[in-house]
């Protein structure tokens, strides 16, 4: 049984890139939580640490393995799976492993910039280059101090 779950937090690791048997490209990383509770003073205190392994699979695997480091805040939606293991001298443990539908930055902690990636049609050369641009009739956004990144400080 698989429940999805949203997950945010930070990439712990170091995402490594890696392909299954058959050649499906896949990518794994491990991912904290951290909890923080009022201490009763006004401040805060770290309660606890969750740890979750987090694994992508075909273009989102391919998509976060160059867009995702270590130490980014990230967001990440998937299927949650408790696998048991047991290691030397008898030592046993469960380990809380995620297969991702969806990565995203933490908005709330940074800034991102979106780049879509553009699959080539069956049979289309994989060097085809980048679309049409739109029609003369769509016109692009003025720039308002929003759509810009990284030029203006937040607005509000």
């Amino acid at each position: 049984m698989a429940d999805t779950i949203t997950v945010v937090g930070n990439i712990a690791t170091v995402p490594e890139r890696r392909s299954t048997a058959t050649g499906i490209p896949a990518l794994s990383f491990r991912m904290a939580t951290n909890h923080r509770r009022p201490d009763g003073n006004g401040g805060w205190v770290d309660a606890s640490t969750n740890w979750f392994e987090v694994r992508a699979y075909r273009a989102l695997a391919e998509n976060a393995a160059v867009s995702l480091a270590k130490g980014d805040a990230v967001i990440v939606v998937g299927r949650l799976r408790l696998r048991e293991w047991e290691g030397k001298e008898g030592r046993r443990g469960l380990s809380v492993e995620i297969e991702a539908d969806s990565i995203g930055p933490d908005l709330r902690r940074g800034r991102g910039v979106f780049h879509r990636t553009i699959a080539a049609a069956p049979g289309a050369p994989a060097d085809a280059g980048p679309p049409e641009p739109a029609p003369a009739g769509d016109a692009e956004m003025p720039d308002d101090g929003w759509a810009t990144p990284g030029e203006d400080p937040t607005p509000f």
